[in-house]
């Protein structure tokens, strides 16, 4: 149990203890209390609204067991634990008041709408906050070193997983989307003993193949980037690469928003991390595309900044 004098005190010191013990000073946490730090540092802002008995139903254990993982933090209680956390400003949520107001939402969904609108915001902001995160560094580096990287999603994730790695493409070569031909993910396993990042995309209730796929990464200490939602934390038992994105903002089906986001935040982390290599590659594939009439040149970004003639190139 922390001391009086190691207690954290005040939001930013909590978070980063949280994270510094997950990043190796918490040694001593088991199993359970490093799925529950996980838990509290990904779902920082929804905390003061939390319960010991919600925290334990997220994360699959016992709500004795978070309180006991709470006092090892340092704390008495999780009420004492929720007072250090500081809540939005004034300021915040008088901004989030405009943003609404200038959408202007349909009067007759309004107070639906307007909820949504509230949680997808607040998932964008989360969405951009990990990228401060030690683990953002980890899985942009897993990327940089491997001279191969695999993308994969499955059911309705497969999307989010074929847009990233083909917009990963003009970044860094060597990246392909895992087609699975054969059913038995040989692409994959191919490459586990060569320099090979694999970036698994999606949400719960997991695809059975994903959770196999995962666990037979670890068996083999394959680097596992595991991009997903924030409703279980079960991908942590695979990786400590782990980006998960807040996907519940009360609409018929659960927004893929933040995911979309944090691919493309992965994306461009990378490039800035290559820098001139980027532009280099991205014009050789640019030609590659004027070689196989790929793009309508007339509509491209690109045509209209060099202000080129209204014609097919």
């Amino acid at each position: 149990m922390a001391s009086d004098e190691t207690k954290p005190r005040g939001e930013i010191d909590l978070l980063r203890f949280v994270q510094n013990g997950l990043d190796g000073a918490g040694a001593e946490w088991s199993r359970s209390g490093r799925l529950i730090a996980a838990y509290l540092r990904d779902n920082w802002e929804q905390l003061p609204y939390q319960t010991g008995a919600s925290i334990a139903a997220a994360v699959g254990l016992s709500e004795m067991t978070v309180i006991r993982f709470i006092r090892q933090l340092g704390f008495a209680n999780l009420k004492e634990f929720k007072a250090a956390l500081r809540p939005p400003t004034d300021s915040d949520a008088e901004e989030m008041g405009n943003i609404r107001r200038r959408l202007k939402l349909d009067p007759l969904n309004q107070r639906t709408l307007e909820k949504s609108l509230g949680r997808e915001l607040e998932a964008v902001a989360a969405a951009y906050r990990l990228t401060t995160l030690p683990r953002w560094g980890d899985c942009v580096e897993a990327i940089l070193k491997a001279r191969q990287v695999s993308v994969l999603g499955f059911q309705a994730s497969r999307g989010l997983a074929i847009d990233f790695s083909s917009r990963l493409q003009y970044v860094r070569p060597g990246v392909r989307y895992v087609q699975d031909n054969a059913g038995i993910l040989t692409e994959v396993f191919d490459m586990a003993h060569e320099s090979h990042c694999l970036v698994l995309v999606d949400t719960h209730a997991y695809a059975r193949k994903a959770v196999l796929l995962a666990q037979r990464a670890r068996e083999m200490a394959m680097p596992l980037i595991f991009v997903t939602d924030s409703f279980t934390n079960r991908a942590y038992d695979f990786t400590e690469m782990v980006l998960q994105g807040e996907t519940y903002v009360e609409t018929f089906w659960d927004s893929p928003a933040s995911l979309a986001i944090i691919l493309n935040l992965l994306i461009d982390s990378v490039a800035n991390r290559l820098g001139g290599e980027v532009s280099k590659r991205t014009e050789q594939l640019h030609e590659m595309g004027h070689y196989f009439a790929e793009f309508d040149h007339r509509t491209s970004r690109l045509a209209r900044s060099q202000g080129e003639p209204d014609a097919a190139g």
